[in-house]
């Protein structure tokens, strides 16, 4: 029995003695062998940034074509002739206005014109009866002359007096609000009955013929925008993506500069005006220096920092300022240069002057 529990001991050492020798040894074990104690770390280059960074604003959809149809003179409105919602021609009429002082000043400037061609007609008789008479030699040069002259004061009189009848008569028309183009009605802003002022507006049209979108950028990025500039957009409602280009970048109010999106193709199927997309754009950006966001150290702390190796592979600390994000790249502005390596991992014990070893 003895003999027995012998035996089996010594098959299970040997059975671990193989075992063991059959593992790899471990990086502690290796470094001990060959006497290397130096840390052991991964490093990556240090790189240029992309020329351009991609940047992503909410925008709105809307039609390309908007108004606020309003009086140019003050009344009261007689009539609305559309609804809310409804679709309107281009001429359709939209509302009537009430001005009782548009119509007499009509009837006075044509009655104006009508007096004056009467006058004129017996001012042409007269003329020509004072010619027959002076060929006679019946009457004085002078005469002649006179009659000559009132004809055409009188035909400048009535051109004038036909220019206020045409300005009567535009006034008059535009007591009948008419659509610019063919559109909806998106909005009521008089009922009738209420005095409206010159200039006022009294309903509010959206066109039915294409969109855009409106986008508001920070004044400083919409120095760097200009039309032509492609983007694509994505709805919030559905998947599909469009493609469109930078019409105009307005003037900044404020803090904000207002981008409008013309879309490449057409979109009236799937997009209404109204609806919240995302807008992508493509902003060329100056090269900056971009290292690994891993080897960024103490990123929220108030002096991040990475560990760069020189050529013999000895640890130096250098202060880094953080910027944008691309990818797991950060940005930064540091003493750095390209191909310069950083470490990614292993810093935990690591102090400048350190000698480490870079694993592949």
């Amino acid at each position: 029995m003895i003999h027995g529990r012998k035996g089996t001991g010594v098959l299970l050492v040997l059975g671990l003695a193989v075992m063991l020798g059959g593992c790899d040894p471990t990086p502690a074990a290796v470094d001990a062998a060959s006497g290397d104690t130096r840390a052991a770390v991964h490093v990556m280059e240090v790189r240029i940034g992309a020329r351009e960074e991609r940047l992503r604003f909410p925008g709105t959809v809307r039609a390309k074509e908007r108004v606020t149809p309003a009086f140019l003179h003050a009344g009261v409105l007689r009539e609305r002739l559309v609804e809310r919602g409804q679709r309107v021609e281009k001429g359709d009429p939209l509302a009537l206005l009430h001005n009782p002082a548009l119509p007499p000043a009509l009837a006075i400037a044509g009655g104006q014109v009508k007096e004056l061609d009467a006058h004129l007609v017996r001012l042409g008789r007269d003329v020509e009866r004072a010619r027959t008479l002076r060929g006679r030699n019946l009457i004085a040069e002078e005469e002649l002359d006179r009659l000559v002259s009132e004809q055409e004061a009188t035909a400048q009189a009535r051109e004038q007096a036909v220019a206020r009848r045409a300005d009567a008569q535009a006034q008059v028309e535009e007591m009948t609000l008419k659509a610019p183009f063919d559109a909806a009605v998106t909005d009521l802003y008089v009922e009738p009955g209420d005095f409206v002022s010159a200039g006022q507006p009294v309903l509010a049209l959206s066109g039915i013929n294409g969109l855009e979108i409106e986008v508001r950028v920070p004044a400083m990025l919409g120095e760097r925008l200009s039309a032509g500039m492609p983007v694509d957009i994505m709805p919030t409602l559905h998947e599909t993506r469009f493609t469109g280009r930078i019409d105009t970048v307005g003037r900044a109010d404020s803090a904000l500069a207002p981008v409008i999106v013309s879309l490449d193709t057409d979109a009236d199927a799937y997009l209404a005006p109204g609806e919240s997309v995302q807008v992508h754009l493509a902003v060329p950006a100056a090269e900056s220096l971009q290292v690994p966001l891993s080897s960024v150290l103490d990123p929220g702390g108030h002096a991040p920092y990475v560990l760069t190796l020189s050529e013999d592979d000895v640890v130096r600390r250098v202060p880094v300022v953080p910027g944008r994000l691309v990818d797991d790249w950060v940005a930064v502005a540091a003493t750095l240069t390209p191909r310069d390596r950083v470490v990614t991992a292993g810093q935990g014990r690591l102090e400048e002057g350190d000698r480490v070893r870079v694993l592949p």
